[in-house]
């Protein structure tokens, strides 16, 4: 059966200081949803770059911010280390445990509000450092202060 691919913009992030961010869609699918730490500068949707030159970008590679929220102010993790590391001695005694509960409320709560403002904190900084302009991601310039070389 014949059909038609048409293209749709991706849809708006964020917008900050006259920079546009957008969503990129895994397989390049609005029906595989939005990528968690990816972005663009530009609506196309094509999550094939890797290294910033087509102005993609992974957040997690710009510098941290000053000032919370920060990607790295997640809760704790919930995974079978982290229960050895609190005490116990394997996996399904962790997962019955009050702690264990405790945090995977924290990481409900860290999806649902933390993450969303985490990221977009991280972005603004980026683009207030020059690092994310209109025009150009330039992720291979930044040290480890986040400061353009």
């Amino acid at each position: 059966m014949p059909y038609i691919t048409q293209h749709r913009p991706a849809e708006l992030f964020m917008e900050h200081a006259g920079v546009e961010i957008y969503h990129v869609y895994k397989d390049n699918e609005f029906d595989q949803d939005v990528r968690t730490h990816w972005f663009a500068i530009h609506d196309d949707g094509d999550d094939d770059a890797r290294h910033a030159a087509d102005g993609v970008f992974d957040v997690r590679r710009l510098p941290t911010p000053a000032s919370p929220p920060r990607l790295d102010g997640h809760p704790p993790f919930v995974g079978v280390d982290h229960g050895r590391e609190a005490g116990f001695a394997n996996y399904d005694d962790w997962k019955r445990s009050p702690e264990y509960a405790r945090r995977r409320a924290l990481w409900g709560l860290w999806h649902a509000f933390g993450q969303t403002a985490a990221i977009q904190n991280t972005i603004r900084h980026a683009i207030d450092i020059g690092l994310i302009t209109a025009n150009a991601v330039l992720m291979e310039g930044a040290d480890a202060s986040g400061s353009p070389s």
